[in-house]
Parts: structure tokens; C-alpha cells; sequence
């Protein structure tokens, strides 16, 4: 026990050092690789932050092999920027410390809500958020989100739009980016269009979630369509692209710039540019559940199809490749060196989850519609115990969300719906997938199930005992919806078997419903958001997980019927409208913020 307080606190040394050199400055990346030019670097929140996690407690040797990966350092940056405002209780406005602790009952409520057209987030996707500048206060101007729509582009329908102005909304207080004399076509108190783009080379959908480059310059994402193959685009936006400038409508998407001619080099910041390579080359090589995953130090991109190939793409934002300080900065192709010329066969003929890289080992893991995941080196040589079984392979017994990599401590996790009658959480090791352990979640065969969540405990705790990872899945009987939460030993290993921690949820009489993956938010209290798919009313829910919840904290209706994508967190802030969750409502395809009274 000495040894390992020890080694605990000598981490947190290790990580007090990272998050300083973060905070006042780190250098811009591409500027060792000889750029000509230093980029300001924000803090991008996708959904690759939430299925790579780097807690703050760990071996000494993963912290700072970890610390490659810039996720990491915002991950750490965040929190130790969270504790030094609520030591200060520092809000620009008031005292955090004293809201935290006294905020009696929250209240949900919409701050906005923009139409995206005959489409909108796909469930279990996620919009794209860039902040500015970590170490300032939320910017109303230099702030967006990307919002993926899953429609077909046309010139008055868009398959990717920006917003700015998000700090904005009434209820609760005004926004700090409210317009106090809006001009005419703009409603003054909702987030206000940037730019919206119909990107069509082929099918013209974008179905799953965008990735930014590290200072929000530029957009990679999957243009695909039904019996279409898909293609990969890196996008430079260009402010004011698609917003009507005859007829101001602010909140108007409905306009967009086509592009279909693409650029032969990597495309200049703010061009209006985009690039384009195909993802295969027959009419299966379609992609609805992989989402790219950036290696950001090396440049690459990982993406799945699904037709069980994992293509590897280089010079993705043309940042360490010597050649993009040329004048002819090459455009993301297929790295050669992966697979068969970049693309590797896992799971022939079956959809694959979204991939998710571990930045100690340098490993690959995804996840297949057959059940089974699967894990490779850099090199593209499978791990020793790969490919693992997780589901059954059925209808509801695939993996259908990317797994979940713990860099710090080396486990890697992945759900699946359905295995010997139970849905399933598994852990393995990220070195080699040894020591499976699985937890079973209510009834299998029911639905597909989608990423859980940890505590905060998790990231921040060196007592394991004090872990907990939250799952949304059906009852033992198959009756209704619980919330589990499985467990950990004092070695890191997770409990095997039913949970101890099960909460039925009672804010609905229907039957067992699938759920969206869930969203942790830590902002003074530790929170959890998730969202029913398809349920009528009551399908959005928030509780308090600062210990195991009794209950929901609050539940509305987000769309009826509906439901939500996936959810992403905003600035830990006291600003007005600055501390909030994002998201698209399924079928009233709209972009949408959502403030929770407390959290700023």
C-alpha cells in the first residue's frame, strides 16, 4: 500500500508538470515537422474523446507515453483548469463553489434549436465542438460546432453545417452571446449559422461523426450513401459559405455551397475547399458506423466500412508530412504500408464500429458487426488474442459502437447486446487482449446497446474500489430499462457477473427501450446524460452519479417521437449559456443546446 500511494502521488507530480506546460504554452503541432507558420491550437470535443480516456491517476510510464496524443492534454488541461476556477471560485460572475453546493434542484432546458433540414445526427453519433482558446473565457465568435447530417445533399439541403454564437439562449438567464439589436433574420438568442455545405462525390450522406484538426481549421469526415461507396473528405470551411446574404436568415442551413470539384492539394484554411478519396471501390464499401479516428502526432486517419475493411489514410490535415510545407502539400491517400495498399480485410462482409487507437501501445481495436473484437498493431499484425468474442453476431449481437481505450492503465472495453442470453461489458488488456472479464447487463436480444460511461472516480481516484462504469441496458426479466453499475477490484479488474449496482428506471411505463450511449459531465457534480431512441416522451434523462443514483435527477421530452444522437459536453464555465450539452433530435432533425440549471 505504501508503494502504491507512492507511485500515486508521483503521477500526480508527473501530471501537475504536464497540465503547467500546457496552460501557459505548449507549441503548436507541425511546428517541429517545419511549418512556416505556428497554428493557435483550441480544444476540439468529438467523439473520439470520449472513446479514448486518459484518467489523471496512473502507471508514471503510460502518463507520459500517453502524452503523445493531444486528447490527453486537453483531457488533463480541463481538469486541473475545472479545480483551479472552483478553488478560486472563479465564474466571471460568481462563485462556483458556493452553486455547486447549494443548487437545490436542477431544471433541463432548450436554449436553442436550428433546423438541419429533411435530416439531421444520426442516433449514436455525435456533432464536432471546437473551442478557441482553453485559457479565455467561451468565445461567441471563434466557438462552433459541426453538426453531421444524415440526408442527402442538394442546393437546399446541406450534409455538414457550423454554427457559431452558442453561449446563447433565455431561460435561466440571458446568453453571453445574445444580440442585443439583431438584425433583421436573426432571432438575437439562438447560435447563428457559419457556414453549410452539400459535399457530394458520391451518395451524399454523411452518417456518422466529423473529426477537426487541432485548430479547428478543417473537418475530416465519411460522405456515403446506400449501395454506394463511401469517400473521405477533408474540408477547409470558409465563414459565411451557404448563409444567405440577400436575405439574412441567421439560423438558416438550408442554403448551402455545393462542392463537387475537389481540390488537388491539401486545402488552404478557409478556403471553401474540400479533398476527396473513396473508401473502396464497390457499392458494399458503404460506411453508416465508422466514424474516423485522427492519430493526430502521425497524421493519419483510421475508418472503417461496412464491408469489414479498415483503410488507414495519411497527410489527413498535412501536418507532419515535410512535404506540406511545400508548394505542393500532398491531399490524404491511402497509406500503402497498412494492409494492401491501406486497406486491411478484418471482418469480411460485416459493419464495423468506429476505430479507436491507443496512444501508449500504439494499437488499433474496432469491433464488427459479427460480435468479435479485434485488435492490431501499428504494423497491421493482429494481437495475440485477436479477434476476441464479445457477441453472438445476431441482430443485436454485434459491436456497434467503437470500444473504449483507458490508455493510462491499458484496458481496452466493448459492449455488445446480446451473448448467451445477457448484454455484455468485456475488458481486456490493451497489450495483447488477455484477461477478459465480463460483466452481463440485463436480458441479451433485445436491442443493441452503446458505449457506457465511468465516473469521475475513474479518471481521478487511485482507489479502484471507488470506480464505477454506467451502462444503460434492459432488466434481468426483459421488462424494462435499468442503469447498472459495474464495479472494480482494488487490482483495476472489473467485476465479473451482475452488477450489485442496478437501478430500474421508472420515469416510463413502456417497454425496454434502446438507449443513445451515455455522456459523463463533471462541472461541480459528476452528471450523466443519455437519451431513449424512439421513445415517445420522457426520452431524455440527466442523474446525479456522484454516488450511485436512486433515481433520475430530471427527465423531458426531446422530440415525440425521437429521441437524440449522441451527446457532447461543453466549457466547464459559469458564463451564462456556457456550460451545456449538445446534441440533434432523431426524427425533428434539429440541431439542439441543451443548459441544465447548475451547471454554470
Amino acid at each position: 500500500m505504501q508503494n502504491r500511494n507512492f507511485t500515486g502521488n508521483f503521477a500526480l507530480a508527473v501530471l501537475c508538470w504536464i497540465g503547467l506546460l500546457g496552460i501557459c504554452g505548449a507549441p503548436a503541432y507541425g511546428q517541429e515537422h517545419g511549418e512556416k507558420h505556428s497554428r493557435h491550437n483550441g480544444i476540439v470535443q468529438d467523439w473520439s474523446g470520449r472513446h479514448v480516456v486518459f484518467p489523471r491517476i496512473g502507471p508514471v510510464h503510460s502518463l507520459v507515453a500517453a502524452g503523445r496524443d493531444p486528447r490527453a492534454i486537453y483531457s488533463w488541461q480541463q481538469s486541473f483548469r475545472r479545480e483551479w476556477h472552483r478553488n478560486r471560485g472563479d465564474d466571471r460572475g460568481g462563485d462556483h463553489e458556493f452553486r455547486f453546493k447549494h443548487h437545490a434542484r436542477n431544471s433541463l432546458h432548450r436554449d436553442w434549436s436550428i433546423s438541419l433540414g429533411a435530416g439531421g445526427t444520426s442516433a449514436a453519433m455525435y456533432p464536432a465542438k471546437f473551442s478557441f482558446d482553453i485559457n479565455a473565457a467561451p468565445d461567441c465568435i471563434n466557438d462552433f460546432i459541426v453538426y453531421p447530417i444524415n440526408a442527402v445533399g442538394s442546393a437546399t439541403q446541406p450534409n455538414l453545417a457550423g454554427f457559431n454564437n452558442l453561449y446563447s439562449g433565455t431561460v435561466g438567464g440571458a446568453g453571453i452571446c445574445n444580440r442585443g439589436a439583431p438584425p433583421a433574420g436573426d432571432d438575437g438568442v439562438s447560435a447563428t449559422t457559419l457556414w453549410s455545405y452539400n459535399i457530394q462525390a458520391a451518395g451524399g450522406q454523411v452518417t456518422t461523426s466529423p473529426a477537426l484538426s487541432l485548430d479547428g481549421t478543417k473537418v475530416a469526415f465519411v460522405e456515403t450513401g446506400a449501395g454506394t461507396t463511401a469517400h473521405f473528405h477533408v474540408l477547409a470551411w470558409k465563414t459565411g459559405d451557404g448563409v444567405d446574404l440577400d436575405t439574412p436568415d441567421a439560423q438558416n442551413v438550408l442554403l448551402p455551397v455545393t462542392i463537387n470539384v475537389f481540390a488537388a492539394q491539401s486545402p488552404v484554411a478557409g478556403s471553401g475547399t474540400a479533398t476527396d478519396l473513396a473508401l473502396g471501390s464497390t457499392p458494399s464499401d458503404s460506411d453508416t458506423l465508422s466514424s474516423p479516428y485522427v492519430d493526430y502526432a502521425f497524421d493519419t486517419a483510421y475508418i472503417g466500412n461496412d464491408n469489414g475493411t479498415l483503410f488507414r489514410v495519411q497527410d489527413v490535415f498535412c501536418t507532419v508530412n515535410p512535404a506540406c510545407a511545400g508548394g505542393s502539400p500532398p491531399v490524404p491517400s491511402l497509406d500503402t504500408t497498412w494492409g494492401t495498399a491501406g486497406a486491411l480485410s478484418v471482418c469480411p462482409g460485416s459493419k464495423m464500429s468506429g476505430p479507436v487507437e491507443d496512444s501508449v501501445t500504439g494499437h488499433i481495436f474496432v469491433g464488427c458487426a459479427d460480435g468479435f473484437l479485434y485488435g492490431y498493431t501499428m504494423a497491421g499484425t493482429p494481437l495475440a488474442n485477436s479477434p476476441f468474442c464479445v457477441g453472438d453476431g445476431t441482430a443485436t449481437g454485434g459491436i456497434v459502437d467503437p470500444p473504449l481505450v483507458d490508455a493510462v492503465n491499458g484496458f481496452v472495453y466493448a459492449v455488445s447486446g446480446s451473448y448467451e442470453g445477457s448484454a455484455v461489458i468485456v475488458q481486456l488488456k490493451t497489450a495483447d487482449m488477455s484477461a477478459p472479464l465480463t460483466a452481463t447487463v440485463g436480458a441479451g436480444g433485445l436491442f443493441n446497446i452503446h458505449a457506457p460511461s465511468f465516473n469521475d472516480a475513474y479518471f481521478s481516484s487511485i482507489t479502484s474500489t471507488d470506480w464505477l462504469l454506467y451502462e444503460f441496458a434492459s432488466t434481468a426479466d426483459g421488462m424494462e430499462v435499468a442503469l447498472y453499475g459495474v464495479s472494480f477490484d482494488a487490482s483495476h479488474n472489473m467485476t465479473t457477473g451482475t452488477p450489485a449496482e442496478v437501478n430500474t428506471l421508472a420515469f416510463t411505463t413502456l417497454a425496454p427501450f434502446e438507449l443513445s450511449p451515455s455522456t459523463e459531465f463533471l462541472n461541480g457534480e459528476d452528471r450523466l446524460f443519455d437519451s431513449a431512441i424512439g421513445l415517445t416522451a420522457n426520452n431524455f434523462v440527466s442523474m446525479r452519479i456522484d454516488t450511485f443514483p436512486a433515481g433520475p435527477e430530471q427527465v423531458l421530452t426531446e422530440n415525440n417521437p425521437g429521441g437524440t444522437s449522441g451527446i457532447v459536453v461543453d466549457n466547464v464555465d459559469g458564463a451564462a449559456q456556457a456550460s451545456s450539452v449538445y446534441f440533434s433530435v432523431l426524427s425533428g432533425n434539429k440541431a439542439v443546446k441543451l443548459t441544465q440549471s447548475g451547471l454554470q
